[in-house]
């Protein structure tokens, strides 16, 4: 998977920073308008790769830090919709009492975090939301960030996720009442 590398941390008494390699290319969502059809079936190919390969990541006890806020999917859609009236947590039970394997994630694979050159992906960037969470979280946040992108949308992200336009709706339903993240 192309990313950057850690190099070091630097505390301050306010931040911490991490140190990294810099990895080729600008972000995907200022070059998509310029790319081929074959260019953007391409990264949809290679990105639906890396996904794959993100959700092979094992979640295993060792690999979790004891802060994790999730410990299971009805934790994670109660988080999400603790603060939303009744009916709305009504409308989301039917989505959310489908059972979901718990992958690792990204969490922000929006076009800005995928870098690309000469029509391939070079780079993913902005792994601070990366943790396991449910296998279509991944979808339906990347629908959060990129609305107005249609192409990206039906070019890309429809291809790399096939079968979660229930769970679509309801975050949609949910995301525009107030958002998780």
């Amino acid at each position: 998977m192309p990313a950057p590398r850690a190099i070091d941390v630097l505390e301050t008494p306010d931040a911490s920073y991490l140190l990294m390699t810099q990895v080729p290319g600008r972000p995907i969502g200022q070059l998509l308008n310029a790319m081929t059809d074959e260019q953007v079936e391409n990264a949809a190919t290679d990105l639906k790769w890396y996904v794959a390969e993100l959700r092979s990541i094992p979640n295993e006890a060792s690999n979790q830090s004891e802060k994790l806020r999730f410990q299971t999917e009805t934790d994670f859609h109660n988080y999400l919709t603790e603060m939303m009236t009744h009916d709305t947590r009504r409308h989301a039970a039917e989505s959310h009492a489908i059972p979901h394997a718990i992958v690792f994630t990204h969490g922000d694979l929006n076009p800005r975090n995928i870098l690309a050159e000469n029509g391939k992906i070079t780079g993913i960037v902005d792994w601070e939301n990366a943790g396991f969470f449910p296998e279509y979280w991944e979808h339906t946040k990347m629908h959060y960030t990129v609305r107005s992108l249609i192409r990206w949308l039906a070019g890309v992200v429809d291809q790399v996720f096939e079968g979660y336009r229930d769970e679509l709706r309801v975050e949609n339903m949910l995301s525009g009442l107030a958002s998780p993240f």
